[in-house]
């Protein structure tokens, strides 16, 4: 048999198992979500050991990878990252790995069916070819992961997940691989911001839709400039005054408002799955209509936010130390 017919013949052959793969890893990191939580939070402390050896001041940026070469070896760990302001141009990096064999187990048991479906092609199939089938499932999981970390990261500060390692103001996590396809898990930007940011933002967002995803506001003041249907996913408003903003039909799945106050605004038709308003009070607001999928909303602000009932069997309630 010709090798491309061949590897036409084993990739039909094994597209299922591949199928059934990412069904099953899918399901895996989510029954280890605090494993995967925990595979960080050792990473970092690691981390901050070695930039205490290298009398490294502090960092900026952070990153978390999958080793290729280490998936070839079977040895499974993950490398982390810390840069300063230089970002690639730092001589003098920080890096720590931990092992994650319990993570991949899925992985390990498509490699054996990938390499087991091998027989019967005459050598026109290599070990090459395997490895990259498998290689090409590690961006499908870099993003089943970054899905779950960023929500399982939310309140890094309260369980302590950087603490070791010496951050400046302005810093943020990535998963991915390094200098090429990452995705934000965590951004903060604790610089207060002057009150014509907000507008000046938005108006770039009417150019760059992105400009605003991920966005972070410390104590800053939001107000007026309606930013109506724009993707504003994962932004953070941390000790802010909202008022009188209409975000009617943004999509601000995984928002955050720690210790905001929100006063006058329409959230009317907005994506708000997973959204944070655990610490944030409400004056003159409504969620009607928004998707609160696992949105998390203080008990005594649901009666003034015409909520559905609907709405209301998708919500976490929180009930200050008894959520």
């Amino acid at each position: 048999m010709e090798r491309e017919a061949a590897l036409q013949s084993y990739r039909e052959t094994v597209s299922e198992k591949i199928s059934d793969f990412r069904s099953n890893m899918e399901k895996h990191l989510m029954e280890h979500a605090g494993y995967l939580e925990d595979l960080v939070k050792v990473g970092m402390d690691r981390l901050g050991e070695q930039m205490e050896k290298q009398e490294k001041e502090y960092v900026c940026f952070l990153y978390i990878s999958i080793l290729k070469a280490d998936l070839i070896h079977r040895k499974y760990r993950i490398f982390l990252h810390g840069l300063d302001m230089r970002w690639y141009l730092d001589v003098e990096p920080a890096e720590s790995y931990v092992d994650a064999e319990k993570l991949f187990e899925p992985f390990e048991r498509l490699r054996s069916v990938l390499e087991e479906a091998n027989s019967g092609y005459g050598g026109a199939v290599s070990s090459y070819d395997i490895q990259n089938l498998l290689f090409d499932e590690l961006p499908l999981m870099d993003s089943m992961i970054c899905q779950i970390l960023r929500y399982r990261l939310r309140d890094w500060e309260e369980k302590g997940i950087f603490d070791k390692v010496v951050r400046s103001p302005y810093w943020l996590v990535k998963w991915g691989e390094y200098r090429d396809r990452s995705e934000f898990l965590v951004q903060t930007d604790r610089v207060e911001k002057p009150d014509s940011a907000w507008k000046d933002e938005l108006k770039k967002a009417a150019h760059n839709p992105e400009n605003m995803v991920f966005g972070y506001w410390y104590r800053g003041k939001c107000q007026g400039k309606d930013p109506k249907d724009l993707d504003m996913r994962f932004i953070t408003f941390e000790e802010c005054t909202i008022r009188d903003v209409k975000f009617d039909h943004c999509n601000m799945e995984g928002s955050r408002y720690t210790q905001s106050k929100i006063s006058g605004c329409s959230f009317e038709g907005c994506n708000l799955s997973g959204a944070d308003f655990r610490d944030c009070s409400f004056e003159n607001t409504s969620l009607a209509g928004a998707e609160l999928l696992s949105a998390i909303i203080p008990a005594e602000s649901i009666p003034f936010l015409k909520i559905s009932a609907e709405q209301l069997q998708v919500i976490h309630v929180y009930r200050g130390e008894q959520a």
